[in-house]
């Protein structure tokens, strides 16, 4: 029986043979963290957008080992409900808007490029963490107006705690703590300094509008905000662009629809997100006893929903465990979806889709290196993405 755990080394490399198997179940059991898997589309639909399913941990059971990590990992808009989410979550939008990313657009590609620029004309090169991994980090940089000096460091910061909260043995973790309270003494620091000090990046406009907005935000809600950014912005998009890559090479075929046509990226960053998607899944708390796939749900257990099962799911799309353009329909829950849909849904594709267009005009003949571990699985649990992509540039 394949094993349905967010930290199992199987279900980090590969994650989709569990989902096939347990997916007529409907719900399982979660050993990790307490309460259920929910892997039925129909019922994945319904959880993500009722809003009656909750996402404040305080309203969980308290004995689920995962209550108690979600409370102390302070994760901002990610567990909360209205109207404290709504009114968080306000603030910031307009920052992530089609409209903002659309302005964002120039100074996106300029940052790609120069990324680029520095890879050789040809030869092997890790793209993961030469390309894929440097984009997303530079583009949130900026735009949380962090100082070059420190960029390495708040790099490691940000990828220390993402690969570690969700795993039940490394959330405890002396690496953890420091990662977390490094990010949070920058924030603290960079908070205040901005109230002395105001200036144009989003940090000073969150600073701005709370004053002049009178808003009650505190600044602790804008710096677990602020930290959560760091996760959400960086480590998916990285994962999205390293995910894309890596769909093409091993579908050669797919890759010359794309050089025959760019203009079908949009497309292949769409199927990306339905085939290998960045974010497993999302958790919700039942705040009233319920049945789902016909199993009795107590009012405090958690759901982990598995929101990548729709896009592997075959009553859904024909031959889903194949990358393939030429679909007529495509499905996928990447972002969530409710009130908790991804705030920065459009940032993020945008990103991918400039990466993946430059990275095909400068390079005609791109393919999987030949050598051992050419694609290696990041260790995080809840994610999907690649610690390691070998490529020939050609």
């Amino acid at each position: 029986m394949a094993v349905l755990s967010l930290a199992d080394a199987s279900f980090l490399e590969d994650p989709y043979p569990a989902i096939h198997e347990h997916r007529p179940t409907g719900v399982i059991p979660n050993v990790n963290h307490g309460g259920v898997w929910l892997l039925a589309s129909d019922e994945i639909r319904e959880v993500v957008r009722d809003p009656s399913f909750s996402s404040d941990p305080e309203k969980a059971d308290p004995e689920a080992p995962i209550t108690g990590v979600l409370k102390a990992a302070r994760l901002s808009i990610f567990y909360m409900d209205p109207p404290e989410h709504t009114r968080i979550r306000g603030l910031v939008a307009k920052e992530f808007s089609p409209h903002r990313v659309k302005e964002l657009g120039s100074g996106l590609e300029k940052t790609a490029r120069s990324v680029l620029d520095q890879l050789p004309d040809s030869g092997v090169v890790d793209l993961a963490a030469t390309f894929a991994d440097v984009i997303p980090m530079i583009v949130m940089s900026d735009f949380l107006g962090v100082e070059e000096e420190i960029r390495t460091d708040f790099r490691n910061w940000g990828l220390t705690r993402v690969k570690n909260l969700f795993d039940p043995v490394k959330n405890r973790s002396p690496e953890f703590a420091e990662a977390s309270q490094n990010l949070r003494d920058y924030f603290t620091q960079k908070v205040a300094r901005r109230r002395e000090e105001p200036a144009t990046d989003l940090v000073g406009r969150l600073v701005e509008a709370t004053d002049e907005q009178g808003s009650d935000l505190q600044d602790q809600e804008i710096i677990d905000l602020l930290i959560l950014l760091v996760g959400a912005g960086i480590i998916t998009t990285a994962d999205l662009i390293g995910n894309a890559v890596h769909a093409l090479l091993t579908h050669p075929e797919e890759l010359e629809k794309l050089y025959a046509d760019p203009a079908r990226i949009p497309e292949a960053i769409e199927e990306t997100l339905r085939f290998d998607a960045p974010a497993l899944s999302v958790g919700r708390i039942a705040t009233e006893e319920t049945v789902l796939c016909g199993q009795r749900i107590a009012p405090g257990t958690w759901l982990r929903v598995m929101t990548s099962a729709i896009g592997r799911d075959p009553a859904i799309h024909p031959d889903p465990d194949r990358f393939c353009l030429d679909r007529d329909h495509r499905e996928h829950m990447a972002f969530g979806g409710g009130a908790h849909f991804c705030l920065g849904a459009h940032l993020g594709k945008a990103e991918a889709r400039i990466a993946l267009r430059i990275l095909l005009e400068r390079f005609s003949d791109l393919s999987l290196a030949d050598c051992e571990d050419a694609a290696v699985r990041r260790s995080v649990p809840g994610f999907r993405g690649l610690e390691r992509l070998m490529v020939r540039l050609g």
